[in-house]
């Protein structure tokens, strides 16, 4: 039986199972050796492989025992070269340690309730220097804000974010989520954000999420609900689209910095993918099935929840540049034709026309890699043609010119 905890060792018995999510990738200036890595970050930690390594890798499939396993390899290797069992297994339990077999220490990490963070790094974990960095973008946008006072009403259906981290996005942020404060009393925020690891057109989650001040709930009712609506299929991809997803984590982290005083916020994580799909109807993506079957879960689950909600709508314009595969080089030229082709997007997102947003997205085969396609596209029907007010609007360029990604916030009343 595969032991459980780290530490544990595993016998000659024991038939392991690698995981899904795992890749291997050669080590650069190490001949023949191979880097085994977490996709889906559910794991940090990463394992060095050599060739005989990479060849006992290739039998755990639950089927073979580590006896088994080191008998054909060492019948392979032939008499001349040996190989120890306890090397067999050693390999192994440092496969298990970093989480990288099917076994109850991973079932354990991805059954939790609550959610890890990916994206550390990109903030602070620790609660004082979280604070003062938050503290921080807040005032280097002259935005500063005060987290002890609540809007004494709801004025603000849907907000339109960027979820570029933190360092790049740092006004724009400020913009947003300074208006967030000052324009809602709401207690339950639906993120709509970006899936860029599935391509599930929509992706749900049971689970909380750890912020360095603490936990953020997520709404079970209004989960369940959707979950009643769209089935379990919902939750099919929910390992790849929402363990290294960053697009939700940073804007629950941020909302949870101004409104932890608030016990009774909650969340509703969602990832939307498809994005293709909506591209191709030309404006008319509430025609194609899975999208108005969505769009009804989402308005079902809204209606019942009988209180204010807010929609984040967490998504980025264009990306451009070597970096994205674009074979237009990145020159002012480039830059200056990008920004007049989200001038156009932000005027149908500011009329609030999900529908002309849509066309405008179809007309440009969504050359420019928009990723906030779904998130802005589900947002604005939600709101219901409420129109949007411009808050911020940002260009990034990489000084190497390897790329350039646009976002914005809007503010919809």
């Amino acid at each position: 039986m595969t032991p459980s905890s780290p530490g544990a060792r595993l016998a000659p018995a024991d038939r392991p199972k690698l995981r899904p999510y795992l890749t291997a990738s050669p080590e650069p200036r190490r001949e023949s050796s191979f880097l085994l890595s977490d996709q889906v970050r559910v794991s940090d930690s990463y394992v060095r492989m050599g060739p005989i390594d990479l060849e006992i890798a290739k039998r755990l499939n639950g089927l073979n025992s580590l006896a088994e396993i080191h008998a054909d390899l060492q019948a392979r290797l032939g008499e001349s070269i040996t190989l120890p069992l306890a090397r067999v297994i050693q390999f192994v339990d440092a496969l298990e340690e970093a989480l990288f077999l099917d076994s109850p220490a991973y079932r354990a990490v991805i059954q939790a309730p609550v959610r890890k963070p990916s994206c550390i790094g990109c903030y602070e974990g620790e609660p004082k220097a979280f604070r003062e960095q938050m503290t921080a973008l807040f005032a280097k946008a002259r935005r500063d804000v005060d987290t002890k006072k609540i809007a004494s009403d709801h004025r603000l259906k849907a907000l339109i974010v960027p979820h570029m981290d933190y360092a790049r996005g740092n006004d724009t942020y400020a913009h947003a989520y300074a208006t967030l404060l000052e324009r809602t009393n709401a207690r339950l925020f639906v993120v709509l954000a970006t899936s860029h690891y599935s391509n599930h057109p929509i992706s749900l989650t049971r689970k909380d999420f750890q912020s360095p001040l603490g936990i953020i709930k997520t709404d079970q009712p209004f989960v369940e609900r959707l979950a009643h609506s769209l089935g379990d299929e919902a939750f099919e991809d929910e390992i790849v689209a929402h363990f290294p997803e960053h697009s939700v984590e940073l804007e629950a982290v941020l909302l949870h910095f101004l409104l932890h005083r608030r016990p009774d916020i909650r969340i509703v994580p969602i990832v939307l993918g498809g994005s293709r799909l909506l591209t191709h109807a030309k404006g008319k993506a509430q025609e194609q099935p899975v999208a108005a079957r969505i769009l009804a879960a989402l308005k079902a689950a809204a209606e019942a929840a009988n209180e204010p909600v807010c929609y984040l709508l967490s998504g980025d314009f264009a990306h451009i540049g070597p970096k994205f595969d674009d074979p237009i080089a990145l020159d002012e030229t480039r830059l200056k034709t990008s920004r007049q082709r989200d001038e156009a997007l932000l005027e149908a997102l500011g009329r609030g026309s999900a529908d002309d947003f849509l066309a405008e997205i179809a007309a440009e085969k969504n050359r420019r890699n928009v990723c906030g396609v779904a998130p802005f596209w589900y947002g604005l029907k939600l709101a219901q043609g409420t129109v949007g007010e411009r808050l911020h609007y940002q260009q990034f360029v990489d000084p190497k010119g390897k790329e350039s990604v646009s976002f914005a916030a809007l503010a919809f009343a």
